[in-house]
């Protein structure tokens, strides 16, 4: 009979940053009694005998590719190899980009959007703020949006982004200025 195949699956994804909590898991597409080996660079992983193997306090020598089998309790029957997932860890914070639409100014009663842009993998959720507001507001894309302007929405604003838990915070971007004209 054909062996079953092991999948490893990365969260939040396979580039982090130092401090971050990564969770790598093992699947295998059938049956359930499975004991876990783990490896890096080809090499096993002693202390990692579990569908999961999580790095709660990532840093650079944690980069590697990962791969992962499973074997029955009997030995008898093993998986074969999973694919290598590649955890590249990165030391310096990224700094998103603010930007909005339109640029500059937005008329009283049209709508203006913020874009935070951050050029690194998934996971992230967004944080806005303004320098008259004293909490951030959060969203799950990188867009905020604000219909309907006035001139209280003037100002300047902010983006930084998040992920994991605890929570790994990228640097603030740099302030957008954004001017609200009448009609």
């Amino acid at each position: 009979t054909e062996r079953p195949k092991a999948t490893v699956n990365v969260q939040p994804a396979g580039h982090v940053f130092i401090r971050e909590r990564v969770t790598l898991t093992c699947e295998i597409e059938s049956g359930d009694d499975w004991n876990y080996e783990w490896y890096k660079n080809n090499n096993l992983l002693k202390d990692a005998q579990r569908k999961k193997y999580e790095i709660s306090n990532v840093d650079q020598t944690h980069a590697g590719d990962y791969t992962c089998k499973g074997t029955q309790s009997t030995g008898r029957i093993y998986t074969h190899t999973s694919a290598a997932v590649t955890l590249t860890v990165s030391a310096v914070k990224v700094k998103p980009t603010i930007t909005s639409n339109p640029e500059g100014a937005g008329l009283t009663g049209n709508t203006v959007t913020l874009y935070c842009k951050l050029h690194q993998s998934a996971g992230w959720t967004f944080y806005w703020s303004k320098h008259t507001q004293s909490s951030e507001k959060e969203t799950i894309t990188n867009v905020y949006t604000i219909s309907s302007v006035s001139p209280s929405d003037g100002g300047q604003y902010w983006c930084r982004a998040g992920r994991g838990n605890p929570v790994y915070y990228t640097h603030y971007s740099d302030a957008l200025w954004v001017n609200v004209t009448g009609e």
